[in-house]
């Protein structure tokens, strides 16, 4: 996976082109239609997960940039991976309601304490309290906000992303709700962007 970091960081790479991109091998057909995300790439992700935090500093902003016309970028953040995924994932749905730089604020701040800090959580109230301390918010709002039609719906979309994680892992890359791509056959930037157009217009 270092090696795949290292790789899309290279913009200058070259990367295959449409015509060799194959199902099975670059992307595949998710058979499930059960994942409702139409015009867009959606990253399942986890602020657990090391490769996620790569992505989300290395890969992600290239791509959004570079985006086909009619296309959106949406994440799913996934309750299933330890530790105190499902409170990570609540405390962020809440962020995300309250508006971006909320949302951005508190994913960022799991991220780093986790993965550039080393520190860990040694209970789900710590997770919940250092949410909320970033976003200035009581407990009570809290806990309001997290039984919202809004949170509770967002939370739903998002898990979606579960089964897709069991696939091939996470970071995970779908396009239009249909085609889940092959992060390990990915070399370049430049050929993520040339696989996402090319799957937008299937």
């Amino acid at each position: 996976m270092k090696k795949l970091i290292v790789a899309l960081s290279m913009v200058m790479a070259f990367g295959a082109s449409a015509a060799n991109y194959k199902e099975g091998v670059h992307y595949q057909v998710l058979k499930s239609e059960s994942f409702n995300a139409p015009n867009s790439v959606v990253k399942i992700y986890s602020v657990n997960c090391p490769f996620c935090y790569k992505y989300e500093l290395g890969v992600i902003p290239n791509m959004v940039k570079n985006l086909p016309e009619g296309m959106t970028y949406d994440a799913y953040h996934i309750t299933t991976k330890p530790p105190f995924g499902k409170e990570k994932a609540s405390v962020i749905a809440v962020a995300k309601t309250l508006g971006q730089d909320q949302y951005k604020k508190v994913k960022m701040a799991y991220y780093a304490r986790y993965h550039d800090q080393k520190l860990k959580f040694d209970t789900a109230g710590e997770v919940i309290d250092f949410g909320i301390n970033l976003l200035g918010i009581s407990h009570s709002e809290f806990d309001a906000k997290l039984a919202s039609d809004s949170v509770v719906a967002l939370l739903k979309q998002w898990d979606q992303g579960v089964e897709i994680a069991k696939i091939q892992g996470i970071p995970a890359l779908v396009v239009d709700g249909k085609y889940l791509i092959n992060t390990k056959s990915i070399t370049s930037l430049t050929m993520l962007d040339d696989l996402v157009a090319e799957l937008a217009q299937k």
